[in-house]
Parts: C-alpha cells; structure tokens; sequence
C-alpha cells in the first residue's frame, strides 16, 4: 500500500509542475548561440520564474502515509490534492501577473501555458472531489480511493508542464536558458 500511496503523491507532484519547473527553468549554462535574451524578455523570465516558486514550494513535502490508518491517509490525500490546487493558481497566476512577455506571440505562449495549468487544476479538482466522497473504511476501501486517483492523475504527467508552451517560443526559450533568477530559484538540474 505505502508504494502505491507514494506513486500516487509523485505522480501528483509531476502533474503538478513543480519539479518539472526545476528542470524547465535552469540550466547550467546558456547554450552560445551567439545571440542572447532581450532584456526585456529575460526580465519577464525571471518575474516568472520568481512566481511560478511561490506555488511550486508549497508542493515540497508530499504527505505521508501510514498504511494502518486508511481514514488518515485519506485525510492526508485529500489535504494534499488541496494545497495542489492553490499551487496550481498560485503558479498561473505567478506567470499572469509577469503580464504579456515582451515577444512576438508572447500572449498566446501565456494563454497555452494557463490553460495547462487550469486543466490540471480541474483533473485535480475532480480527483478531490471523487476522494473526499469516498467511504474508506479499511484497506481494500483505500486501495480503491488511491486507484481511481492513480487513474485520474496518471494522464497529467507532461514532462515539462506549463512551462513547455512558454519554452516552445524561441526568445522566451532563450531567455529561459539564461536566466540567473530561475537558476537561483531552481538550482542547476
């Protein structure tokens, strides 16, 4: 039970972007291409990235599971998919508020990456919905709550999650690449 358990809290985790932006947003060297980010544009990364940590940290302990208490481990699932769903606003909103990067087609790179998250929002919103309803009363029961969630969560590993459509714009990638900030903020992964 505990492996399934922790599959089901690391599947989350991946849905949710929060690693995923620490290996979307640092480096450990900017590629020399020859050319280098807008200032502007690298000043909208960095706004950015700065955002997207405050609801990525909330995200830093998975909850834990004890596989003798099926009412608690639920209790710590649904407490979990909760504090993912305000990560999740806090991580749109953390790339709203950097407002309109100062690139060509920077509002529909913005747009692409908003609805990523606001779709798993509403996966995660339903799987919390689906958990907080359901009866478990022992093992079995709770194997059920985690499947169904496993079921639900396991189309929601994108690997590079609402930063891709931001990365998939040349400037904005380039500055991505070199950005100080996110590598503060993320470390070299």
């Amino acid at each position: 039970m505990r492996r399934t358990a922790a599959r089901i809290a690391f599947a989350t985790l991946a849905a949710s972007a929060a690693t995923v932006l620490l290996t979307a947003c640092g480096s450990d060297e900017p590629a020399d291409s020859g050319r280098h980010a807008d200032p502007a544009a690298l000043a909208w990364v960095d706004k950015v990235c700065s955002g997207v940590a405050a609801g990525s940290a909330k995200l830093a302990q998975p909850p834990a599971f004890d596989p003798g208490d099926p009412q608690g481990a639920k209790s710590a699932m649904v407490g979990f998919l909760n504090s993912l769903t305000v990560a999740l606003d806090d991580m749109a909103g953390g790339i709203r508020n950097a407002g309109v990067p100062p690139v060509p087609d920077g509002q529909s790179a913005v747009d692409k990456a908003t609805t990523t998250l606001d779709e798993t929002k509403s996966k995660v919103t339903a799987t919390l919905t689906k958990m907080q309803d359901a009866k478990v009363t022992d093992k079995t029961s709770l194997d059920k709550v985690i499947a169904d969630a496993d079921s639900t969560m396991s189309g929601l590993s994108e690997p590079e999650g609402p930063i891709k459509p931001l990365r998939a714009n040349p400037e904005l990638d380039l500055a991505f690449t070199e950005s100080q900030t996110c590598r503060q903020v993320y470390g070299n992964v």
